[in-house]
């Protein structure tokens, strides 16, 4: 019975990750739960750090309704933590394989025209960390190989080495970062994550206009570089292009490498489908090979989705596979009959900013050059840049101002009073949600 039920919780994670829908989601916060016990209707589950608390308890209802559907009753969490307080020393080294795909290696990474400097550079840092490229950026469109490289190295170092590495998506340095001003323990998240030969971060995006996070991190970059520590990040834009970004980390992220992986073009996707196949242990004719190449372009993680859908209607349904049931699967999980991309104009632009300012179209457009028109203005043209693809002339146009070149003051301007004025950046993303609804 004791083997039974940790298999059983097994279950019960494969069934979350299915009904997530989303690898990422399920490997942060899902994959790192630890079943210790069952006594009576108490499930006790371990969670790595405080940090995880409080987001599992979004998934809770999900959970305890996979595990019902498994194990028959309704369980009540008792959670337990793997550090007991004052054992700080244990906390430095803890839950680094809680992050990792096992099939994430340079073993299982299709090397193609679009990827092949970002797989070197990353076996490179593998090799000789602090020496060849520090940091290592890499940067691209999701689903494009960033995170398969980064726990590559990760697999690679640990493998061969006893140095000290750790690979974590940025939202989790955040609310690590948080939790241990909330609980006054900065001082063990700084030993933690200073204490590395290795720091790997992805989505470092993540932590653009989060003041203090950014200042945390400007100082452990500073103290692990100079200590000649390797540090590899990822994003899905390179540093100058990442809004609300300090300058000073921007400097910092174009002090090494940086590299961009591009959609893989059609021989590369084959290869890469016919590599999941294997790892799957199914086999696909040519032309079925070459039929997911042609429908799905420019994203590797749906590619490895579909081929873990076909996988699991193969085996445990017993379907044969054709292109009726490729469509299904790629429309049914993916969405890949995707609606019509939302188009905004500059006439929503400018009903939500006159809106927000409680003017009318007419002032906005007109002449006049008083304050409270002038800025509204500004802004507009500000957004109307950011959101569309409208020549300068077209923007002058819309909000009646002389020519592009009072557009480019406007943009400009708003640009740099953002990074100054925390109430103008407010204003600014509530005007972005509203264009975006």
């Amino acid at each position: 019975m004791e083997k039974e039920k940790f298999f059983l919780w097994e279950t019960v994670l494969k069934n979350i990750e299915k009904t997530l829908n989303n690898s990422r989601t399920f490997d942060l916060w899902i994959k790192p739960l630890k079943l210790v016990d069952i006594e009576g209707n108490i499930v006790k589950i371990e969670i790595p750090t405080l940090a995880f608390e409080k987001t599992f308890m979004q998934f809770k209802d999900l959970v305890k309704e996979e595990f019902y559907k498994v194990f028959g009753f309704v369980p009540e969490f008792e959670i337990i933590y793997p550090i007991i307080e004052g054992q700080e020393e244990k906390e430095t080294s803890f839950s680094f394989e809680n992050f990792l795909n096992p099939e994430y290696t340079f073993e299982n990474f299709v090397v193609g025209p679009c990827n092949r400097l970002a797989h070197a550079a990353s076996l490179a840092v593998a090799q000789t960390p602090g020496i060849a490229y520090n940091p290592l950026f890499l940067y691209g469109e999701v689903g494009l190989g960033k995170t398969h490289l980064m726990q590559a190295i990760g697999h690679y170092v640990k493998k061969r080495s006893n140095l000290k590495i750790f690979y974590m998506p940025a939202e989790y340095f955040v609310n690590e970062f948080i939790t241990s001003i909330k609980n006054k323990t900065t001082h063990i998240f700084r030993n933690r994550f200073r204490n590395l030969d290795y720091l790997l971060i992805d989505d470092i995006h993540f932590i653009a206009g989060k003041e203090g996070t950014q200042e945390e991190f400007f100082h452990t970059f500073n103290f692990l570089y100079n200590n000649r520590k390797q540090i590899v990040l990822s994003s899905d834009k390179p540093p100058k292009e990442i809004k609300f970004l300090e300058k000073r980390l921007v400097s910092r992220f174009e002090w090494g490498l940086i590299v961009d992986l591009q959609v893989p073009d059609f021989e590369t996707r084959v290869a890469i489908i016919k590599k999941k196949c294997e790892l799957r242990k199914i086999n696909l004719p040519e032309d079925l090979v070459f039929y997911i190449a042609e429908k799905i372009k420019d994203n590797i993680r749906l590619i490895e989705g579909v081929i873990n859908s076909l996988a699991a209607s193969s085996t445990l349904l017993n379907m044969e596979i054709d292109k009726n049931l490729i469509d299904e699967n790629i429309e049914k999980l993916y969405n890949f009959k995707k609606e019509e991309k939302k188009v905004i104009g500059l006439k929503k632009i400018t009903q939500v900013v006159c809106e927000y300012f409680g003017i009318t179209e007419e002032e906005i457009k007109s002449e006049r050059r008083v304050k409270n028109i002038i800025l509204p203005r500004q802004i507009a043209m500000y957004l109307s840049r950011e959101f569309t693809e409208s020549s300068l002339n077209s923007i002058a146009f819309e909000y009646g101002v002389k020519d592009h070149t009072t557009v480019l003051h406007a943009y400009r301007k708003i640009k740099n009073l953002i990074e100054k004025d925390k109430n103008l950046k407010d204003v600014i993303e509530t005007l972005k949600e509203r264009i975006n609804e």
